[in-house]
């Protein structure tokens, strides 16, 4: 890279840290800090989400695949997810927005218990450390600028984590703002420049193996259901609960899921065509680092420097929102409830800070274990999905409550079935470089099969659904009172949902502000006279 690339991908790095110091002068609270305050309009929303959800990963996991097996990943990865996303505006939209949630685990507590909420919490921690997105950026910093891999993953980690620490989402939504347009402009940029070197689409069916223009590729179908299956993790996706929680509006979450699944859908295939165009431009490169090899080596002097300002901004915008959700599943989720249902709001902010500082240092160390992008990502879906999607869907559409041991039930049996695959592929299997997976090799009745640690996904739905099942027939009808979520602002002085009823028996299944607003109000009217 000349000096002028460094100087134009320093100033985004400056920029970015300035905005997120301006930003924090406005955070006066948790909500304002976690969700906006619940003040998100559709413009802000679509660039906040098109800019978080597909990050690092979807650029050099897709260029990968496309590298790999071609248009494949498009197929089979990328398009159940725009199903996924369609269906989550319908359906789950206005069903989040009906009580005061803050985070995916609000909803589990909210109909199963604390036991559930933990385990969830959990699950939503490990899915939202942005190890992928830091890979990337490690990946970019060793192409351009030749520092090792995990130097340049703790170089951006660091970055990612004081902005992230000074503005919480209002900061990552208007640095989202930036960096949406720097991917939109570098990721076309390089596309034309890239496609021109290599003689067009047309070019690529005479260097490229013909298995790389059929849907199926060369992939086994179980992995290929298995890429389809990481579709379910929308679905109890953390950053989208956590951005329908901020939004305006209804109609705000609505316009921008839908606007995005336009602009997702270009990006997948942009990035497909990448790395195909690596392939046959004769790149020699691990498959994850072929698209910005290609690139760095294609684009002119200054419009280098753009494109690692834009690649920087896709991880950049993952890294802030996936830490300040894991950093909250920390605190809000799991300290919270489980150690100070009274925590103050200047003190959960404060422990939501310490938290994302937390999640930074564990996701680096993830980083550094996954040797493949695609891997890490579904793992990390695969994860989530095997634990929440069960209980959590169960629970929005169901039209009656459920008994608490369903809820833990169903997810500890996923977390464990998820967590039991991965082990045994890992521990008795062996890394296999042509697909860059672990893959365990066994002898049943005479048939050699291969179990990829990528088809855990398929062993943990069906123990999460029968657990569920057990639970809520075996288990015991749940008490009176349910969990409310936290209150402060504004809506700490509305009513609470639910109360418990009649007595003061049940006072203590409601937490924190909740329970305060009760007290309060039954001192008022002894006050009053009202109460002998």
């Amino acid at each position: 890279m000349t000096s002028l690339d460094l100087a134009i991908a320093g100033l985004y790095i400056a920029g970015i840290l300035v905005l997120g110091y301006v930003v924090s002068r406005s955070i006066h609270g948790f909500r304002d800090y976690f969700v906006a305050g619940g003040r998100m309009t559709a413009p802000i929303l679509i660039c906040t989400l098109v800019s978080s959800y597909y990050g690092l990963d979807v650029l050099l996991g897709g260029s990968e695949v496309g590298f790999v097996d071609g248009i494949v990943g498009w197929f089979w990865y990328a398009r159940p997810y725009y199903l996924a996303i369609l269906l989550t505006a319908v359906l789950l939209a206005r069903r989040l927005r009906s009580r005061g949630f803050l985070s995916l685990p609000d909803v589990a507590a909210d109909s199963y218990g604390q036991g559930t909420r933990t385990v969830v919490a959990i699950a939503s921690f490990f899915y939202s450390l942005p190890l992928f997105a830091l890979m990337g950026i490690g990946i970019l910093l060793d192409v351009v600028m030749g520092i090792p891999f995990q130097v340049g993953v703790m170089v951006g980690a660091l970055v990612a984590l004081v902005y992230t620490l000074m503005g919480g989402l209002l900061a990552d939504a208007f640095t989202d703002t930036i960096q949406f347009t720097l991917m939109c402009v570098t990721l076309g940029l390089a596309a034309a420049f890239s496609m021109e070197a290599v003689g067009g689409v047309d070019a690529l069916r005479t260097v490229l193996p013909e298995s790389h223009f059929h849907h199926r590729g060369t992939y086994p179908l179980p992995v290929l259901i298995v890429f389809s299956t990481a579709a379910l993790s929308v679905f109890v996706e953390p950053a989208i609960y956590q951005r329908i929680f901020a939004a305006r509006s209804h109609k705000a979450i609505l316009v921008a899921l839908g606007v995005g699944i336009v602009l997702w859908g270009a990006y997948d295939w942009v990035t497909t065509l990448l790395g195909m165009t690596a392939r046959a431009a004769g790149v020699e490169a691990i498959p994850s680092y072929a698209l910005i090899t290609l690139v760095v080596e294609q684009l002119p002097v200054g419009l280098t420097g753009l494109f690692v300002a834009g690649v920087l901004a896709t991880g950049m915008s993952t890294v802030d929102s996936y830490l300040l959700i894991a950093g909250g599943n920390l605190s809000y989720d799991l300290y919270r409830p489980l150690v100070n249902p009274r925590i103050g709001d200047a003190a959960l902010l404060r422990l939501t800070r310490i938290a994302i500082a937390i999640a930074c240092l564990i996701s680096v160390a993830f980083a550094l274990f996954f040797t493949s992008v695609v891997s890490a990502w579904v793992f990390m879906a695969t994860m989530l999905v095997g634990t929440a999607f069960v209980p959590i869907m169960a629970a929005l559409f169901a039209r009656r409550g459920f008994k608490p041991a369903a809820g833990v039930a169903s997810s500890v049996t996923g977390l464990l079935a998820v967590t039991t695959i991965y082990v045994l592929v890992n521990a008795f299997g062996a890394q296999d470089p042509g697909w860059g997976t672990m893959i365990w090799t066994v002898e049943v009745g005479g048939r050699t099969l291969d179990i990829w640690q990528e088809y855990a996904v398929l062993f943990a739905l069906p123990a999460s659904t029968l657990a569920f099942v057990l639970g809520e027939w075996l288990g015991r009808k749940p008490p009176v009172g349910r969990y409310e979520p936290l209150r402060s602002g504004a809506a700490a002085r509305r009513p609470a949902h639910r109360i418990p009823e009649p007595s003061l028996a049940g006072a203590e299944m409601v937490e924190g502000p909740a329970l305060a607003d009760w007290e309060e109000s039954l001192a008022g009217a002894d006050r009053e006279g009202k109460i002998p």
